[in-house]
């Protein structure tokens, strides 16, 4: 499996890998986002952010499959159309700052971007007023542009939902919807821009099963008794995820 990354990786940065996807799998599954805020700066700092990213998403796409389905009975698909439609506008104007700027730059980037995205929902900051079509377009303006460039768009467009104020299962239900979407348009743009390779989708296909595995005890926990938890920790997670980025980066 090393030899299949074009980079020289010792067996403690594959393990650290390894326990990246293992958290990103669970956070994924039990708050319905939450992976690639973990995943991507652990990854981007012991391979490549441009490996980093392709391996996150390509281990998202069997995923998404897996949690679309119960989420498009509870959510709201209605609702989170625009901020799909902005994503399929935004993502692929993002990535092109993947492509044009050196790793280090890209590694810095990220890491901001992760402790200013974690800020944002730990501020308890909501938008002002009824979120109305334009903040849902404008959310998802943001999350694409994001998520184009760092891989962590997802907390513009979960910040929008949460202050819908709806209940915690319809909440994670429409960010699972999104996030879905978000990941599908993302693989495709990393396809459209050449990031794709052979080896990185042989290493995502040993990936998977952990990431898999770990989204279904994360998915377990929240429909046994992690629902009244719901809000307390994505923040909790969050927070959690911004420590381990600021030391990684130091």
């Amino acid at each position: 499996m090393i030899d299949l990354i074009p980079i020289d990786v010792s067996t403690f940065g594959i393990l650290g890998c390894v326990v990246a996807i293992a958290l990103g799998g669970f956070l994924r599954g039990f708050l319905g986002f939450g992976a690639a805020l973990l995943m991507v700066p652990i990854l981007s700092s012991i391979l490549t952010p441009a490996v980093g990213l392709v391996i996150m998403y390509l281990v998202e796409v069997p995923t998404v499959l897996y949690l679309m389905p119960p989420a498009l009975k509870k959510g709201k698909v209605k609702i989170v159309l625009p901020m799909i439609l902005a994503l399929l506008v935004t993502i692929p104007i993002g990535f092109y700052f993947v492509v044009a700027l050196d790793p280090e730059t890209i590694r810095i980037v990220i890491s901001v971007m992760v402790i200013l995205m974690v800020a944002l929902l730990a501020s308890g900051w909501k938008p002002r007023g009824e979120i109305s079509l334009l903040t849902m377009i404008i959310g998802g303006c943001f999350s694409g542009l994001v998520n184009g460039a760092a891989g962590v768009g997802g907390p513009p467009f979960v910040t929008v939902l949460m202050a819908r104020n709806d209940d915690a299962e319809i909440t994670r239900s429409n960010i699972i919807i999104t996030m879905g979407c978000m990941s599908l348009l993302t693989t495709l743009t990393q396809f459209f821009y050449g990031m794709m390779t052979v080896n990185l989708l042989i290493i995502s296909i040993f990936a998977f099963p952990i990431y898999i595995g770990f989204t279904w005890l994360g998915a377990k926990y929240f429909n046994s008794s992690g629902n009244s938890y719901f809000r307390k920790a994505a923040l909790v997670m969050l927070i959690l995820i911004a420590i381990i980025t600021i030391i990684i980066n130091i």
